[in-house]
Formats: structure tokens, sequence, C-alpha cells
């Protein structure tokens, strides 16, 4: 009898310990069932493209097949611009969002890009990541119905030209490929330089033939795509700094439930600080590169001069879209 009962309570207890642990376990959430299409113009095989793609793999992953994130990488679906237009109007759920592009709907972005504005990641970390980069994210937000889910860095941008530049005076006239934004062509324009807007695809054949005599970009194009082949003097301006990341439609991201959009959230940001990591990496590496295959590595002699020549620059940027509130809080951070 005893048996008996030490048997019975110890089944009861088995019994209790188990409703114990199923009412502390969390329920397994429930995600919202859905395809989205993101489009970006990089190649699969660069830094962003395999981030992306990674990233919608562990989303896929994650959610036990609920969620798809379709990647459309090298413009396959639409170019940079169009894909912003696009996440604007809601006609495309998610593009890879770069800030200098975006200044032109929302100019309060054109801080991040401020020419010579910042001399490091973690400078610019203060920024984009603190309370000034929060506050024109929301801006967009409301302004554009377009929610971005972190940026990360692509580059500093640098200048491969066939002379060498170490000086102001080295620009003068210098003919050079150049984005078309606005942000850009002012850039290169105060310097005194000769900024042509041609695409990028016809950037290496423009430099071959005469057209321009530099281009500008980062130091992996430099390197991968044989530029230094035909300028072997490598300025390391540092003149912008390149900032993307994924955006998505805000009727789409209210679409999504309370779950869905943290894991897309989380997931994104497990993908970025390895991205970072890797850009930071891959620009050293690839400098190394560059001295190794016999380029001329330069840089302004005078920051100073630099600083003086576009101070009243930002200001004027900043006080015509709007953010000289934000410009002042920047200037602020960065003289500490």
């Amino acid at each position: 009898m005893k048996k008996l009962i030490a048997l019975l309570l110890a089944l009861v207890m088995c019994f209790a310990l188990a409703a114990t642990a199923s009412a502390e376990s969390p329920a397994e959430p429930e995600y919202t069932e859905i395809t989205m299409k993101l489009s970006h113009h990089n190649a699969v095989d660069q830094p962003i493209g395999v981030a992306l793609d990674a990233w919608a793999k562990m989303v896929n992953e994650k959610t036990g097949g609920k969620v798809t994130i379709d990647v459309y990488p090298a413009a396959s679906l639409y170019s940079s611009g169009d894909a912003q237009d696009s996440i604007i109007m809601g006609t495309l759920d998610m593009c890879l969002g770069d800030t200098s592009l975006l200044s032109s709907d929302e100019p309060e972005y054109a801080l991040f890009s401020l020419p010579f504005m910042f001399d490091s990641y973690d400078t610019a970390a203060e920024i984009v990541f603190g309370e000034i980069g929060q506050e024109i994210d929301k801006r967009m937000e409301e302004n554009l119905g377009v929610k971005p889910l972190g940026w990360t860095w692509n580059n500093f941008r640098n200048m491969c030209t066939k002379d060498p530049i170490t000086s102001i005076a080295d620009c003068k006239g210098y003919k050079l490929r150049s984005p078309g934004a606005d942000i850009y062509m002012d850039t290169f324009t105060t310097l005194g330089m000769s900024p042509n807007p041609i695409s990028w695809s016809e950037a290496y054949t423009a430099m071959q033939s005469g057209v321009v005599d530099g281009v500008e970009s980062g130091l992996e194009a430099f390197y991968t795509q044989g530029f230094y082949e035909l300028g072997n003097n490598i300025c390391l301006s540092r003149h912008m700094i390149s900032i993307i990341g994924p955006c998505i439609n805000v009727d789409k991201w209210n679409s999504l439930n309370e779950a869905t959009q943290q894991l897309l959230l989380d997931t994104w940001a497990e993908v970025q600080a390895d991205l970072n990591e890797t850009v930071i990496a891959n620009e050293t590496g690839y400098q190394t590169k560059l001295e190794e295959a016999g380029c001329n590595i330069t840089e302004f002699d005078d920051h100073q001069a630099l600083i003086d020549l576009f101070t009243p620059y930002w200001s004027k940027n900043a006080e015509a879209n709007g953010y000289a509130d934000l410009l002042e809080q920047t200037l602020a951070i960065i003289s500490k």
C-alpha cells in the first residue's frame, strides 16, 4: 500500500512539474505569412549583396518558411533611384536605401553625406546610430512612408586619378567622374574640379578614353574593377562616407504583426554588425592590395584647409534643407 501511495505521489509531482514547465515556457511566436520583394543594385558577391542574401535566408529559416524575402540584386528589378521611388509609392516592398540618394526626398539625410564632415567610422557612428540619426529616420518614416531597418557602412569614398592629388590646388579644373546627386556635384565643384555625372557602367571607358581623368568611389571598386590600371594615384580623400541599409514601405511594415517586425529588426541587426566589421576590414585590405600593385597613395596635406573651405557649404545646405539644428548638434558632438 505504501509503495502504491508513493508511486501515486511521484506521478502527481511529475504532472505538476510538467504543468509548471508548460506554463513557464513561452509560446512559439506567430509570424505573418508573407513574401516580400527587395531590390538592390549591388553585385551578389559584394559584402552588402552577401549580407542581404544571408538575412533573407535567416528570416525564412527562423519563421519556418512563413516570411520570404525575394532578393533582386544587380539592378535586375529596379535601378537604385527607381527602387527608392517605388517604395515611396508603395509599388515595391523593400529596397537598399542610400542616404546620399534619399537626401533628395528627405533632405536631412544630407547631413550624413556632408563632404569632409566625418574623419572615422567611430565619429560617424555617434551621429548615424545616435539620437540625431534616429530623429532623421523618424522624419523619413513620417514624411515619405519609408522605414529604415538599420544603416550599415558601405565605405569611405576616395579618388583614383591619373595625376597625384595632395592639395586643393591640384583639384582645379580636374575632370572627375561623379554620381549625379547634388551632394556629389556640389562637393567636387567646391573643390574646383570639373565633375562629370557619367553613369558608373561607362566610367571605366570614360577614364580610358580621357573623357575624365579620374573617378571617385571606394577602394574595393578601384581594385576589383581595374581603375588603378588606368590611373595609379589613389588619394585617400575620404571626402564622403557612403551609408546604406534595407528600407521598407511603411504600409507594408504595418501589415506585419509585432513578432514579425521584431524578428526583421533583430536578424538584420545581427547581420549588420558582421557587415560593418567586414567593410572596415576590407577597406584596409584593399588599400594594401593597391599599394602592392604599385599605386601611389596620397592624402590631402592640409585637412584644415578642407574644413575651412566646406564649413560655409555645410551651413548653407543645412539652412536650405531645414536641418540647421541637427548640424549644430552634430558639430557639437564632433568637436568634443
